[in-house]
């Protein structure tokens, strides 16, 4: 096992990011020394239980954990009220009591799912998160969101519950096809755009993609700080729905057949056209976001009109009682809110979508 680094994250009684190689096969060593519980129940899906499971609970196991395991069918229309129920059956049946634990093994959606259950069950257990895949490393395993989708919108059922630990093995990067590893890039390139240009400049050299370490590093530390100032998202951690709200509305009017990460860098995309057109940014700023997304093999547009996306916006749930809370950038490192009107929405919309 070779350790890059470890990021703490000051939030209630505090946790680490553990970001490094060979993590997985040594999981049971790292969760021994930190949890009093011996016994975890694993939640993986079915794209990520052939590949790490099994060396999962080989690992648990080697360290004296009694380990049951529950898979269910990958992708996000599995991120539901269905589903969350048969996780739940299975802590139950596992025997899971209030000092037990649930592993998170596998990308966003098992991540968000689980600690959404962990969180339901015996009114809170904790749980670790094990993120494979990029997406999940630099964004959705760290800072305690956790939730579903229902039929009206992304994420619309969901509680803020902080994880006990967060392993991350990079190892896990490179069985990852370039569009899913792709993918999680996208939030990278957001990261970049709010508080770091050194990162940003990364993707803009085509450098990003041969850094794993780094961009997770760098990503998980600006999460952290966030979180810390903002836990429950009522002010600083909202900048983190930088490109967002289009994106979760291309999400949903895909039937969610775009991935997360491919829809967030097309609503950064746009947000960042309409950014410029509403003389937030330059229009050279707007394009350099452009060919980073374009860099990482990354998409900057969407053929959705921008009437759909909007109603789609109006169930999000960043929504207020008179409209959507907006970021809009006003340099690499400079981003603001703002708040849209409902009506207005597809205005904002149409001005990203329009290409220079």
């Amino acid at each position: 096992m070779d350790i890059y680094s470890t990021v703490r994250v000051n939030v209630g009684s505090g946790y680490d990011v553990t970001i490094g190689r060979g993590i997985i096969d040594c999981c049971g060593q790292l969760l021994s020394g930190l949890l009093s519980t011996r016994r975890a129940a694993v939640v993986t899906d079915s794209n990520v239980q052939p590949l790490y499971l099994e060396r999962v609970v080989r690992s648990l196991e080697a360290d004296g954990f009694t380990v049951t395991s529950f898979a269910f069918e990958a992708g996000e229309l599995s991120k539901n009220i269905a589903t969350l129920g048969k996780i739940l059956e299975f802590f139950a049946q596992s025997g899971l009591t209030r000092k037990d634990c649930a592993i998170a093994l596998g990308g966003g959606v098992v991540g968000d799912i689980t600690g959404f259950a962990a969180g339901c069950y015996m009114r809170g257990i904790d749980y670790i998160q094990m993120p494979t895949t990029m997406l999940a490393a630099i964004d959705s395993s760290v800072g305690g969101k956790t939730a579903i989708d229902l039929e009206t919108g992304k994420n619309l059922a969901g509680l803020f519950i902080q994880p006990r630990a967060v392993l991350c093995d990079v190892d896990c990067m490179s069985t990852l096809s370039h569009e899913i590893y792709a993918d999680g890039l996208a939030e990278a390139v957001k990261a970049g755009i709010l508080n770091d240009p050194e990162l940003f400049a990364l993707f803009e050299r085509g450098e990003a993609a041969d850094k794993p370490e780094i961009v997770i590093d760098r990503c998980v530390r600006y999460k952290a700080g966030v979180v810390e100032q903002d836990e429950k998202e009522t002010g600083l951690r909202k900048m983190l729905n930088l490109g967002h709200t289009p994106a979760h509305a291309i999400e949903k009017l895909s039937d969610y057949h775009i991935p997360h990460g491919r829809a967030v860098a097309m609503g950064l995309g746009i947000m960042a056209r309409a950014s410029a057109k509403r003389g937030c940014c330059s229009t050279e700023c707007a394009a350099r976001i452009s060919r980073a997304l374009a860099c990482c093999g990354l998409p900057d547009n969407t053929d959705y009109a921008p009437d759909d996306m909007a109603a789609v916006a109006a169930s999000d749930k960043k929504r207020t009682a008179g409209g959507v809370s907006v970021v809009l950038i006003r340099d690499i490192g400079d981003c603001i809110f703002e708040e849209i009107d409902l009506e207005h929405i597809s205005g904002l919309f149409a001005d990203g979508l329009e290409q220079e």
